[in-house]
């Protein structure tokens, strides 16, 4: 086996895995952002869908006075014209359209109440989330509980989260930049070098690459793959410490030993 070629796919490897080790200081903060973007838009919409029920009860309670007022505008006009009334057949027409009137007072004034008491309750409701939250009892808390003014405190504090992360995000990549492009014109040059003398190892390590394993050369640590742990059999122990690499039976990952690493790092720097 010509373990030149083996160290050449471990300093591709050792390039790799330093634009990896940068890139992870970004890692998990995009799916940060993007479950905190979610619950700035879930909290957003039950903002809104208080505010729009409010709005329909101001519109609703409006819109009932106002009927009230008219019916009892119009009730005082037929009481006016009973006392002026010729006959009792007009009389009782006039009776009859009075009687309507205030059975339709009577309908606005139920209605009246039912938003009266639907707010009511969405206020008691609240009052015991401000307690639960008093006591520390979060996980009692129901959406319904949470009081208005909480909630827009968690919608400001959500999107002060999500600016801090954005900002945390774009230092990083602004920071590392530089040193991100000069690794991967180093990786571009290393492929090169790699390809033209072993194809076949190339295409190995971009076949492994290509699914989930991130490093397909490790090193040999505890007589194990330090990929995933699995035990490397003893016979193949000499080939590794010569210089070669085993292909783990497990996950597939070239196994080198840690002084290719080593003389990897020696070799860029």
């Amino acid at each position: 086996m010509d373990h030149t070629k083996i160290n050449l796919i471990v300093r591709l490897q050792h390039l790799d895995n330093q634009i990896e080790s940068i890139i992870s200081l970004q890692k998990g903060l995009p799916e940060e952002i993007d479950a905190l973007d979610e619950d700035v838009t879930f909290t957003t919409r039950q903002i809104e869908a208080r505010k729009k029920i409010a709005g329909e009860h101001a519109k609703s309670r409006e819109r009932l006075n106002e009927t009230i007022r008219h019916c009892r505008s119009k009730i005082q006009t037929f009481k006016d014209k009973q006392t002026l009334a010729r006959n009792n057949k007009e009389y009782d027409a006039l009776s009859k359209q009075i009687e309507y009137e205030e059975k339709e007072i009577a309908q606005a004034d139920i209605q009246l109440q039912d938003i009266s008491h639907t707010e009511q309750k969405t206020l008691e409701m609240q009052a015991k989330g401000r307690q639960l939250i008093a006591e520390n009892r979060y996980d009692e808390i129901s959406e319904d509980m949470m009081p208005d003014d909480v909630l827009e405190q968690q919608l400001e504090d959500l999107k002060d989260q999500v600016k801090q992360k954005k900002e945390e995000l774009e230092s990083i990549i602004i920071e590392s930049a530089e040193e991100v492009s000069e690794l991967k014109e180093k990786i571009k040059k290393q492929r090169a070098v790699v390809e033209s003398e072993s194809k076949r190892l190339l295409s190995k390590y971009d076949h492994l690459k290509s699914g989930s394993i991130q490093n397909a050369v490790v090193k040999l640590h505890r007589q194990a793959c330090s990929g995933c742990n699995t035990r490397v059999p003893t016979n193949r122990h000499t080939l590794i410490v010569q210089g070669g690499f085993y292909l783990c039976e497990s996950c597939g990952r070239m196994v080198v030993h840690e002084r290719l690493f080593e003389e990897a790092a020696e070799a860029q720097d």
